[in-house]
């Protein structure tokens, strides 16, 4: 059921007044919605428009003049939460840590957005910057600036979002299951002389390790290694925290 009023006519309200009765929120959440049902390949402003009874003239009034910007303000949705999950009065490793664990859960709940978030430039923008500002006010409280800085944020968010797109990545949709029957049937014809190390490691890594896999995170998740990742990351910037802090510390004067 749509929310936009009809006119005396019968018919839903065109242009601007449609524009008035529907709000950017509900565009972006039927948006999200869609992808949800869909994938983010097969997401269509048409069918988005038909669904809220407007036209898509309506829809980039709402969210700017192009799909880019609808995709940039799904992005900001997503994102925009995570201020929220962080305690500002604890370390910055710890907020850190807070952050990055609320963004993958947040994204596990809309798993057909992953791509949008890690794999596309068309999230990219002024939209993310309330996701910017979390991560980098963090690491500056962490003594990093100027090129450490950035290397930082780029190495988090790379590693960390590159790590959710990687373990959501969609299944080819056109085969009903075919194809996962056959990767799991020829994950079972592994030649144990050929690769010794993977035959006998493949109880633990079949379906369980990126490109050994028939099944995405959303079925099979990949907890425990996210955690990995997330501690070698920011005990990895603590380390080199608390060394660059070491080489600037002037030695006492003796004498």
């Amino acid at each position: 059921m749509n929310d936009v009023p009809a006119t005396r006519s019968g018919r839903a309200p065109r242009g601007r007044a449609a524009a008035v009765g529907l709000s950017r929120e509900q565009v972006i959440s039927a948006a999200i919605a869609q992808i949800d049902a869909k994938g983010l390949s097969a997401f269509s402003l048409r069918e988005l428009a038909r669904g809220l009874g407007v036209s898509p003239a309506v829809i980039y009034w709402h969210v700017g003049g192009s799909k880019e910007d609808l995709f940039a303000a799904i992005a900001a949705t997503i994102t925009g939460q995570l201020a929220a999950a962080q305690d500002p009065l604890a370390p910055w490793t710890d907020r850190l840590r807070q952050v990055f664990l609320a963004y993958r859960a947040s994204v596990h709940r809309h798993p057909n957005v992953s791509p949008l978030l890690g794999a596309q430039m068309k999230s990219n923008g002024v939209a993310n910057l309330d996701w910017i500002e979390i991560v980098l006010a963090a690491l500056s409280d962490g003594g990093f600036q100027g090129d450490a800085l950035r290397n930082a944020f780029n190495a988090l968010i790379g590693g960390l979002c590159g790590f959710v797109t990687v373990e959501l990545a969609p299944a080819p949709s056109s085969e009903d299951g075919a194809w996962q029957d056959r990767v799991a049937a020829r994950m079972a014809e592994v030649d144990p002389e050929a690769y010794p190390l993977t035959h006998a490691a493949l109880p633990e890594l079949a379906n369980r390790i990126f490109v050994l896999r028939w099944q995405n995170g959303a079925q099979v998740p990949y907890d425990d290694s996210y955690t990995v990742l997330l501690d070698l990351l920011i005990d990895g910037l603590a380390a080199r925290a608390r060394s660059s802090a070491t080489l600037e510390t002037p030695e006492p004067l003796h004498g």
